[in-house]
């Protein structure tokens, strides 16, 4: 997937460059999507904590589980890996993600021993466990890159999850079927205990007003039987389309940038 060199979105002031970088990504589909909805709430995480913003324009992106889109999606690695030889820590927050809540440190759920954070995704109408790459921190060290190195040796994974089957399958986790239906925790391998998990409400999928027009990857009633936070973090809009993207998430983005920082209940009423 052809990148455009990444530029730096918030200048780094005072000792930002000492916490670490907020990275994102977006091709044509998804770009208004990321500027005008995610990345405001990313900068806000990022001011509060201090780290610097850095967002990538990428050539292609797609629609649903498409080429361009699983090339998207891929550039995540070459992406963290470039940022982890800058910064001691890379969090990276997919284009579909809002920051809903500054009150807390993410890196505060990464063990001092350990390389990557990643949450659990629970899916009970697909039987399935499994890490979601959508929010993925990564402390620059010798395992970070090692595993970079084994997730680009596994390669581009086959169907909806290029660069995440590709993670599932460095750190050793059953995937399931082609769909990663009935995914769940296998033999593991040596990363997998490098690894630290991140609370759900770090990555807690939006799950309303899902329709099977707006929703791809998984069924819409696949949605609503999935656990949530009341007071997530981090929400993602993941498997819907960029319209529908924009118009969930603009309420929510919203709410999040009108509530004061140091407030943690942002939601949308």
């Amino acid at each position: 997937m052809p990148i455009e060199d990444a530029h730096e979105v918030t200048p780094p002031t005072g000792d930002a460059t000492g916490r670490g970088v907020v990275l994102t990504a977006a091709g044509p589909n998804m770009r208004g999507v990321l500027h005008d909805y995610s990345l405001p709430t990313f900068r806000r995480f990022a001011d509060r904590w201090g780290y610097v913003v850095r967002a990538a324009d990428l050539e292609l992106d797609g629609v649903a589980a498409d080429e361009a889109a699983q090339g998207a999606k891929w550039a995540k690695v070459s992406l963290l890996r470039r940022a982890l030889g800058e910064f001691p820590l890379a969090l990276w927050l997919d284009a579909d993600v809002l920051v809903m809540r500054t009150d807390e440190d993410v890196a505060d759920h990464l063990h001092p021993d350990h390389f990557q954070a990643l949450a659990l995704e629970h899916v009970p109408d697909e039987h399935r466990v499994n890490p979601n790459t959508g929010v993925w921190l990564l402390r620059s060290c010798r395992q970070a890159f090692d595993f970079l190195d084994a997730v680009e040796a596994a390669g581009q994974q086959p169907g909806p999850w290029a660069d995440q089957g590709a993670v599932l399958a460095v750190l050793g986790w059953c995937r399931g079927d082609d769909a990663y239906h009935w995914a769940r925790p296998g033999p593991g391998s040596p990363f997998l205990d490098g690894t630290s998990w991140l609370p759900p409400g770090w990555n807690q999928p939006h799950v309303e007003d899902r329709t099977t027009e707006n929703c791809y990857n998984s069924s819409p009633e696949s949605y609503a039987n999935r656990p949530t936070i009341r007071r997530p973090h981090a929400l993602h809009f993941m498997g819907m389309t960029a319209q529908a993207r924009a118009h969930h998430m603009a309420s929510y983005a919203s709410a999040a940038l009108a509530t004061p920082a140091d407030v943690t209940d942002p939601g949308p009423t």
